[in-house]
């Protein structure tokens, strides 16, 4: 045996050279369709055209607006854009003219009038997801006291998870002045009487 080996040594490692050479052939083909095939997956995929499809609908010839993407720009500031809004007049600003306290923004004039004057929440009405509506009233009341007679007021939204019905609950709180309680007290009950009788 040994003397075969020997006699035909050069043969056997020509013969282990050709079959490692296959298997290395072998093993590059293999990855090469590997890398071929995930190529192929990763390639970005031609977006498919729609086709054009005559429509038998009466309003088929109304073109659908484009996208409308509205920018709020600073109120002081035109060329800035806003923030956040003021929580009593409700105008725009950009984060050099908002003022934040305890998470509630103003802008720096009426962060004076916050800072000067003594608040009162005269309501907490309760909104679940089922009655959304329930507290629009107040910031209605809320905008119109500051359009038409300038009294300042401002709405703080306060959210509950109530866990037994599975909701959010969230209960709408408006706060005036001290010197205005009993005056838009009155305001407010009307005010929700007119909106509900709508």
């Amino acid at each position: 045996m040994n003397q075969f080996i020997q006699e035909n040594s050069i043969a056997i490692i020509g013969v282990l050279f050709f079959i490692i050479f296959l298997m290395m052939g072998g093993m590059i083909f293999i990855l090469y369709k590997l890398l071929l095939a995930n190529k192929q997956v990763s390639a970005p995929v031609a977006p498919i055209e729609p086709q054009v499809v005559q429509s038998t609908d009466k309003f088929a010839h109304i073109k659908r607006p484009e996208k409308i993407v509205e920018k709020f720009h600073c109120h002081n500031h035109p060329e800035q854009e806003s923030v956040g809004s003021c929580l009593i007049c409700e105008d725009v600003f950009c984060e050099n003219c908002l003022v934040e306290h305890e998470s509630m923004h103003f802008c720096r004039d009426h962060f004076r009038l916050f800072a000067n004057s003594k608040w009162k929440q005269i309501t907490d009405v309760r909104t679940t997801p089922d009655t959304p509506e329930e507290g629009l009233f107040i910031y209605n009341f809320k905008r119109d006291m500051w359009k038409e007679k300038a009294i300042p007021s401002f709405v703080i939204t306060h959210y509950k998870i109530n866990v037994e019905e599975d909701y959010i609950e969230s209960f709408i709180q408006l706060n005036v002045r001290e010197e205005d309680v009993d005056e838009l007290s009155k305001e407010l009950e009307k005010f929700k009487h007119l909106e509900l009788s709508h």
